[in-house]
Formats: C-alpha cells, structure tokens, sequence
C-alpha cells in the first residue's frame, strides 16, 4: 500500500503522465480585478487627504514652538510664518489635481472590476467615489485646513500676539503689522479656498461626464476625457468634432464639461467668492470691533452684501438648465451653509 501511494505520488507530479479518465486543464482565463479592489483604490485616496492634512496641522505645530508668542518672536518669524501659508497652498493644489487624475483611474477600474451590464452595482460602484471622496474628503479636509488650521493662525497672530502688543507699539508700527498679517492670512486661505473648490468642482464635473457616458453604454473612460484635438481646414482652426462635420458645435462650446454653462459658473463662483469674504470679516469684526481698518472697510461690504444677495435672490432657476440648476443649488447650499456660522 505504501509503495502504491508513493507510486501514484510521483506519477501526479510527472509532466507527461494523466491519471485514468482525467484530462489536462484549460488554460487559466484572465481574472477581472477583484470587486473590493475599488474599496481599497478609495482607502488609498482618503489615506492622502488625511495624510495631506496631517502634515500641515504637524508642520503648523512646530511653526507655534519656533515662533514662539511675544511679538518680537512674531517680527523675526514673519517668513517662517509665510511658508507655512505657501506650503497650504501648494499642498492643496496639488492633493486636488491628485484627485482628479485618483477619479479617473478610478471610473477605469469601475469598467475592469463590474459587470458594466448590471446598471445598479455599475451606478453603486461610480457613485462611491463621489460620495467618499467628493463628498466625505473634501469636506474634511476643508473642515481641518481651511476652517481649523486657519482660524489656529489668526487666533495666534493676527489677533493674538499683535492685537496683545497695541498698548506697547508705536501705532503706525502696529497697525502696518496688523495689517501685513491679516494679508497674508487672507490671501492664502483664499487661495487654499480657490485650489479646494475648483479640484472639487473638476471631480464633480468627471463624475457627471463619467455618469453620462455609462448611461450611454460608452464606457471608454479615456476617451470621455480625452482633450479635444483641432485641426488645420483650409487655413483656419476648429475642433475635430466641427471638421467631422458635429451638427451641434455651437452648443457643445456653449458649456464646460459638466454641461454649466460658463458665464453661470463664474456668476455663482464669483458670489460665493464674495460670501466667504464676509464672513471672514464678520468674523473679524465680532472679535475686534474697535479695529480702524475693519470699520473702514464695513459699510462698502454691507453694501455689496445686500447686492449680492439681492442679484442672487433674482436667479429664475426655472429657467435653468438641469446642469446649471444643480449648480445653482450646490453652490447656494454651501454659500447658505457659510452664513450660518455667522448669523
């Protein structure tokens, strides 16, 4: 018996020899990526907000302690203190333009990893990384660096080391420091605020292409993103799609990407622009009522907040399309959702 069991042992390990009534397998078929692989793409993109974040709220620590609190310690580290509103910045265009590029590869793997045929785990699949990404990421990121982080920074400064030293500071020197300060401080975080929503707002305008396309069982992700290539006809320039004779190209440049139209989206981005510049100063102000500067700047922006608002209130959203519509309603939601915090 042992001697049978060794026999048969070897003959199963042979490259020529098949057991009675067997045959050699088919050879292996290519595997679709595993479902959970998208999971994990996501977990990745999250990991680099959080880690984005991380690094800023570090390297803002190590700012406070070299700084230090007294307002000498503030004149010396001016620099020091406009590398970290540098380094804000760049980190946020750059964690945005990456999740823009992460969302495209994403869609791809969609394609690769579902049965594009099932229309109900292809719009689960799709919606995820807007929900985990646009929705979740962004916002905590928005909450940690632009909210937190930058409130950490005027608190320390602005109106903390420099506002302590008013008693104790020829005004002149006083007021240009206090006014350098809220400069920088104001300029960067707009500048983080303008790299956030307009990364943001390309991740919205891929998913809506990507959404579009799936539904039109067009599921070439490159392609829906593939830039627009022009050609030479007779001396002039025009776009591929007008030279293969596109019946509509009028109306395809009449829009961006994520259908809005182009004026719309400058209007609402321009108000929300204007919005976020008021509550900051509403925030200011609340906290320095006595400052010459703010109270010389409040009746003009009182005057613009009651026009914004009163132009906005005009928009007949009926007569919207459904893609500038949806914009009217995000963009409101997060102006009106701004003003709270103020009101």
């Amino acid at each position: 018996m042992a001697a049978a069991l060794s026999l048969g042992a070897c003959g199963g390990s042979g490259g020529e020899t098949t057991q009675p009534g067997t045959t050699d397998a088919p050879p292996q078929q290519e595997q679709a990526a595993p479902a959970n692989s998208l999971e994990a793409f996501i977990q990745d993109v999250q990991a680099d907000f959080s880690s984005t974040s991380k690094k800023l709220l570090d390297e803002q620590e190590k700012l406070f302690a070299e700084v230090g609190e007294t307002y000498e310690d503030y004149l010396a580290s001016v620099d020091k203190i406009q590398q970290w509103y540098d380094l804000a910045v760049s980190e946020t265009e750059a964690l945005g333009a990456r999740a823009v590029e992460s969302g495209r590869e994403y869609y791809k793997l969609v394609v690769d990893s579902v049965d594009v045929t099932d229309d109900r785990e292809l719009d689960k699949a799709t919606e995820e990384y807007y929900d985990s990404v646009y929705e979740d990421a962004f916002e905590d990121y928005y909450d940690e660096i632009y909210e937190d982080a930058f409130d950490e920074m005027y608190d320390a400064y602005y109106d903390g080391v420099i506002q302590d030293a008013y008693d104790v500071t020829p005004y002149d020197e006083w007021s240009e420091a206090h006014s350098d300060a809220y400069d920088a401080w104001s300029d960067a975080r707009s500048d983080v605020y303008d790299a956030w929503s307009d990364t943001r707002s390309d991740v919205y305008s891929d998913y809506s292409d990507v959404r579009s396309a799936f539904y039109s069982n067009d599921f070439d992700v490159e392609g829906v993103f593939a830039p627009v290539q022009v050609v030479e006809n007779g001396g002039t320039v025009e776009s591929a799609e007008s030279a293969a004779g596109d019946a509509e190209p009028a109306a395809a440049d009449s829009s961006d990407a994520s259908g809005v139209d182009p004026e719309f989206k400058a209007m609402m981005d321009g108000y929300e622009s204007f919005f976020n510049e008021y509550v900051e100063f509403i925030k200011a102000y609340g906290e320095n009522p006595t400052s010459t500067e703010l109270i010389a700047q409040y009746s003009n922006l009182m005057a613009q907040y009651t026009e914004s608002m009163g132009t906005m209130s005009e928009v007949d959203t009926s007569d919207l399309s459904p893609a500038d519509a949806a914009y009217y309603a995000e963009v409101t939601a997060r102006i009106y959702e701004n003003l709270a915090e103020v009101a």
